[in-house]
Parts: C-alpha cells; structure tokens; sequence
C-alpha cells in the first residue's frame, strides 16, 4: 500500500529519525548499567568488552531490521515484521511485548531513573516517585496535543545530550590519563560466560532502541530507505559514545564503590571532578532520560495505533487527530503511570532486557523463514548478521533462565496474554461474521 501524503507532510525527516534513535536508545541503560554488569562480571575490561558486544549485537539487528523496513515500510517494527513473516498471533505477541516490555516499561524506568539523578542533583529527599510521574505526564500531554512541538523540543534536547556527553567523555579521558583514576583490584574473580550472559540482559536493554524508527516507518520522508540509514547511523553513534561514557565511568572510581549501584554514573562524576561534576552530570543524565522517554512516547502509540486499525486492539487506539495517534498517546501514558506507581527500577530493566530479546530474535526468525524460501541465494553478510544475533539472543535469554527466573516468567506470562488476546479477538470476528451471515440467509428468504 503506498502513501498518499505529499512529501513534507510526515512527522520526521531523516535527522528526525536518527535523532529518535539516538534518544530512544541512550537512556536509562548506559548511566545506571554498568554498576549492575560490574557486579555480575567483576572487573571493568570485562564490562567494557560487554559493552562492545552488545554493539555488536545491535548492529547485526540492525542489518536484518533495515531489510524489513526497505520490504514493510509501514509503521509497526516487531508487530508489522511478525505480521508479515511469521503469523498475525505472533505480531499480536509482539504487539502486546512492544505496549507493555518496549515502550510502557522502559518509559516507566526512564522517568524513576530521571527522578532518581534529580534528586541527586538537588539534595532531594523523596518518598514516592513525583517527580516521575509530572514529568511523564507533561511529556504526554505534549505529544499528545503538540505532536510537532514535541518533535523540535527532542530533536534539541537530543542535540545537547550529544555534546554534553562529548564533554563529559573529554572531561573524563584526561583524568584517566593523568593517572589520577583508582586502579581495579589485580585479583579478578574468574572468568564466567553465565556471567557474561547475565550481563548482556542488562547491556543489549541498554541497547535496545536501535529499532526505534522502524516504529515510524509510515511518519518518515523517504519511508524504509531513510530509516535504515537512520538505522545504521544512530546505532554507530551510540555504540560509540556508550564505550567512551561506560570507560570513563569504571576507571573513575574503585569496582567497591560502583559494583551494583543505579546511580554509577554520578558515583563516577563524584570520584573525579567533586561535588559540582556529580551535579552537572546527574542533571545531564536525568535530561537523557527525558528525552528516551520523550522518544518512546512518540514512537509507541504509532504501533498502537497501527495494532487498533488491523483490528488487534480496541478501535480507540486507533482514532487520530490528524495523522497522529492522540488516543494511543494519552493511554500509554496512563498505562505509564501505573507502572510508575507500582514497580521498581531494577525489576522493570531485567523485565524489558528478557522480553525485548525474544521478540527481536522473533523477528529475525521470520527474516530467515522469507529469505530461504523467496531466494536462491541467501545474502551472506545479512545471514551471518541473523546467524550471531540469534546465537547471542539464545545465549541472553538461557542466562536470564537461570539468572533472572521471574523476568523470564514474567515475559512467558505476557506471550500467553497476547496470544490469548490475539485468538480471542479472531474468535469475536468469526462470531460476528457468523451472526451476519445468518441475519443476510434470513432475509433472503424473507418476501
């Protein structure tokens, strides 16, 4: 199905569209991260060489989902990849994975972690999550009643993320080299691939907004084309700057005082340049998690959307003002703020880690099945990029079996729903056609 709208009508354009997944991407995960990994894997090298596979990682999803995007240039990602590849149920799981572990939770985590270097910030004291909860709320009144105005505010604020981290990265390498950085202890816990497992949850969540424009593939000029340079210069972009923040973060301060801490990114700020550095960096981090959200709460309701007009959710999703989504908008927001009020930081990271993966690897799965039966010849450089991101995909999630049994359980619990969702909506339209078909018999036989 091809557009109609007339070029410049679209949402965003292709700085648009990287900027959406550089903000989507960069963060809760790379500033509240490393301090979990290094608790999980023991030394900072290791951490750092978890970091660089993670990239790895994402950039082989990347190959296989910029090929989707160039054959389904229609918003959606997972839930229109699925749709097409595999089975309708299967983009309906995805879907519900997309409302609940992909945009409402990391949404949700993003505003708390926001909340969290605020406070640091500014001395605060707080109780209950207020300040997450205004911000999430101000964030989706404006993508809701000024969509294009939300836009400009991200595209800016993701400007000044960019080159405030460049200088906190600069900031941060000449006190490495002057040597002035605590050494890691030089006995190192052995070696654990499990480990190493159960670190990447944490990393390729950090991760996991290099799809992000596939969201929009439909609000893009220049449609799958766009967005898989989008794709691809965003994910570089941030594989970069997270190895140089993730760097300066554990060679600024002992493992001791890192190892299993949120706010690790402010302890590090702290350990080098003193109470004001903590300060301007806790106020840097909390301005990139805004704009994460911010992302999210543009991109989500798109697949909504999308899901309410094929029918796989309630037909209110779907409404628009204009071409944008106000209805799917305010309810990811409400759905947010139930989160907000009911879940902590940690458990939502590990929750959206595990069940983010399996979808992608879903996903690369389906771009498998329609490569070996419409091609002769398989790409070689795309099958071997399908190849490693379903290998560590499987190896991510057999660590979270292990290592995070209730996430697990929990996104297990989620692809039951959506596919009860999925039949149960299919079972409601075979009744409907039913009850038509036999009021059209009656009449027919009615003179």
């Amino acid at each position: 199905m091809t557009d109609a709208r007339a070029p410049g009508s679209r949402l965003l354009d292709y700085r648009g569209a990287v900027a959406l997944v550089v903000a989507n991407t960069i963060g809760t995960g790379v500033f509240t991260t490393s301090g979990f990994a290094l608790a999980d894997l023991g030394s900072p090298e290791r951490v750092l060489l978890a970091w660089l596979l993670g990239g790895i990682y994402a950039l082989a999803g990347v190959a296989i989902y910029a090929d989707l995007a160039m054959r389904f240039p229609r918003s959606g990602g997972e839930y229109e990849f699925l749709r097409q590849t595999l089975h309708p149920a299967l983009g309906t799981v995805a879907g519900w994975i997309s409302l609940v572990a992909g945009f409402s939770s990391p949404i949700a985590a993003a505003a708390l972690g926001a909340q969290l270097y605020i406070a640091r910030a500014f001395s605060l004291e707080l109780a209950l999550p207020w300040i997450a909860t205004a911000l999430t709320l101000v964030l989706g009144l404006m993508h809701a009643f000024a969509p294009r105005a939300g836009v400009r505010f991200q595209n800016a604020a993701v400007l000044i993320k960019i080159v405030a981290i460049l200088i906190f990265i600069g900031f941060g390498a000449v006190h490495t080299g002057d040597g002035s950085f605590p050494e890691a202890p030089s006995e190192a816990a052995p070696f654990s691939i499990l480990a190493l497992g159960g670190a990447l949850v944490w990393i390729t969540y950090a991760y996991s907004g290099w799809n992000a424009a596939v969201y929009v593939t439909g609000e893009v000029e220049g449609g799958g084309g766009a967005v898989r340079r989008a794709l691809y210069s965003g994910t570089l972009l941030v594989t970069a700057l997270y190895l140089g923040v993730s760097a300066v973060i554990l060679f600024s301060a002992p493992p001791s005082a890192l190892s299993g801490v949120a706010e690790s990114g402010a302890v590090a700020a702290r350990a080098f340049g003193g109470p004001r550095a903590e300060q301007a960096l806790s106020s840097l981090i909390a301005l990139a998690l805004l704009t994460s959200a911010s992302s999210m709460l543009l991109s989500g309701p798109r697949v909504y959307a999308q899901m309410a007009r094929d029918g796989a959710l309630p037909a209110v999703f779907g409404r628009l003002q204009g071409e944008h989504p106000r209805m799917a908008v305010l309810a990811q927001t409400a759905i947010c703020l139930v989160i907000i009020s009911s879940a902590g930081l940690r458990s939502l990271l590990e929750f959206a880690g595990v069940s983010l993966s399996l979808s992608a690897g879903a996903v690369v799965v389906g771009w498998l099945r329609q490569e070996f039966s419409k091609r002769s010849r398989p790409r070689p450089l795309l099958l071997a990029a399908a190849v490693l991101f379903l290998v560590a995909t499987m190896g991510i999630a057999c660590a979270g079996v292990v290592l995070r049994p209730l996430s697990v359980a929990a996104a297990i619990l989620l692809i039951c729903f959506g596919l009860a969702a999925h039949y149960g909506a299919a079972m409601r339209k075979s009744k409907a056609r039913s009850a038509s078909d036999t009021q059209q018999s009656d009449q027919s036989w009615t003179f």
